[in-house]
């Protein structure tokens, strides 16, 4: 069961090392004015990393899925990846010296999951049969 998991998602599984890779290198210190701006152009590269991100792993797991755990699986992948914003943040904020955690972009993240989800939802791809 566990290598055709890999094998349908791994266009998720390789975008979320790639957002793994950008939150860890160090960049040049932006100063936002306002935290709470959450259409500052850092937030709007989490909406779009994160709604890209559920949508591969949706698409991924629809191809595994039977009829009946379509639903579950939909709000666990959402789960999964608001978690995986969150320990992200987390690894930013205590593990490495050169970058800080920040809340905003764990809503950031989170928000763009559910626009993922949303266009997901009602995207003519995942009618699609395979």
């Amino acid at each position: 069961m566990f290598f055709p998991i890999i094998k349908y998602n791994k266009p998720g599984i390789c975008w979320a090392l790639f957002i793994w890779l950008l939150c860890t290198i160090s960049t040049p210190t932006i100063e936002i004015p306002d935290l709470f701006d959450l259409f500052a152009p850092d937030k709007i590269v989490h909406f779009f990393f994160y709604a890209v991100l559920v949508f591969l792993f949706l698409n991924g797991f629809r191809k595994l899925s039977m009829d009946h755990t379509i639903k579950q699986n939909q709000i666990a992948i959402v789960i999964s990846c608001i978690v995986y914003g969150g320990l992200i943040e987390l690894y930013q904020g205590f593990i490495l010296t050169n970058r800080v955690a920040d809340w905003t972009d764990f809503i950031a993240n989170a928000i763009g999951t559910f626009i993922g989800w949303a266009l997901y939802r009602y995207s003519p791809i995942k009618q699609k049969s395979t």
